[in-house]
């Protein structure tokens, strides 16, 4: 009877060990954080990405007119006012920040949006510039004096 009680002792003890070692493999390999070029392509996703869905955005106060439509009357003639008073690139800005600020703030990553057609001098500018390493998206947007660009730089 002992004997018996002894193997199956030493059978729960391999269990256990079994389980430990197999929770230490999970831990430290399965969910390890991402490694540098990973976070890299993951910045540079996330700017392309967002940018997209902002450009893309309906404005509910300006006709329901698109954010590109109004940086594009922005960058041109300025003729379009929203509902809330508001020309075509304040609106476009206190959307873009209200966007962005709401995202990347709460997910403490730092960032800048521009809009120009030429770039010493935006139209829109929201964010502080990266001084260290950034991943950017550039969308042009054409107008009918020249092109205009939508750019947004993750910082990281």
């Amino acid at each position: 009877m002992r004997k018996a009680q002894m193997e199956i002792l030493g059978l729960a003890i391999v269990v256990v060990l079994i389980l430990v070692a197999t929770i230490f493999v999970v831990r430290f390999m399965v969910i390890k954080s991402p490694t540098e070029y990973r976070k890299g392509f993951i910045s540079a996703e996330l700017a392309s990405n967002m940018l997209s869905t902002f450009l893309k955005t309906a404005s509910k106060d300006c006709s329901y007119l698109t954010m590109t439509e109004l940086l594009q009357d922005c960058a041109q003639t300025r003729s379009i006012i929203c509902d809330n008073g508001l020309d075509s690139c304040k609106y476009a800005e206190s959307t873009a920040s209200k966007i962005f600020d709401g995202t990347f703030d709460k997910w403490n990553m730092k960032y800048e949006f521009l809009a120009y057609t030429d770039a010493s001098q935006p139209l829109i500018k929201i964010g502080k510039a990266c001084t260290a390493e950034k991943r950017s998206k550039l969308f042009p947007i054409p107008i009918n004096i020249a092109t205009m660009y939508a750019k947004l730089d993750i910082c990281g």
